[in-house]
């Protein structure tokens, strides 16, 4: 399985008003904008998931919302509490085992979780894996054994999907 690991673009601030509720923050304009860039990004480097599993956080559906859109993707969206911002990877693994007949996954989230995830899939302690606000992340899982053993491709910032983007 091809695996995409996304975090959220850029949303409102915590201590904005109108928005006391974390789950209800959206993405900015400019986080909205940017996330189109970023997903022509993913575009270019031919990235098109079958599915996208994301939080039900309002900015996580908007990320999300985005990715469809611009990656011409039919699939609804899935909704998973696996994917909000204190969940323990190990469940978002267990989910995962339902698709894996699936060729191409997009899960887009938050952090801390998503970086817990990749370092999870990885099979990593010590190393601390940050994804800024609209990082992408791609990984290979080749089997579903017990254990998560995935393979790191590559793990590009915003900035560099942006670049990409721009170049095709």
């Amino acid at each position: 399985m091809n695996l995409y690991l996304v975090r959220h673009a850029i949303a409102v601030p915590h201590d904005a008003p109108g928005y006391e509720e974390d789950s209800q923050r959206p993405l900015t304009d400019r986080g909205r904008a940017k996330m189109r860039d970023i997903a022509r990004g993913l575009k270019v480097l031919g990235v098109c998931p079958n599915l996208i599993l994301t939080s039900p956080y309002v900015r996580a559906r908007q990320t999300a919302e985005i990715l469809k859109d611009v990656l011409n993707i039919t699939q609804p969206l899935v909704f998973t509490e696996n994917l909000l911002p204190l969940a323990h990877p190990d469940h978002l693994w267990e989910e995962l085992q339902a698709y894996a007949e699936v060729d191409s996954v997009a899960l887009v989230g938050h952090e801390p979780n998503i970086s817990a995830l990749a370092n999870l899939l990885l099979g990593v302690t010590g190393l601390q894996i940050v994804f800024k606000k609209g990082g992408v992340c791609y990984l290979t899982v080749d089997t579903f054994d017990r254990e998560p053993h995935a393979t790191l491709h590559w793990l590009l910032t915003p900035k560099q999907m942006v670049a990409i983007g721009k170049k095709g």
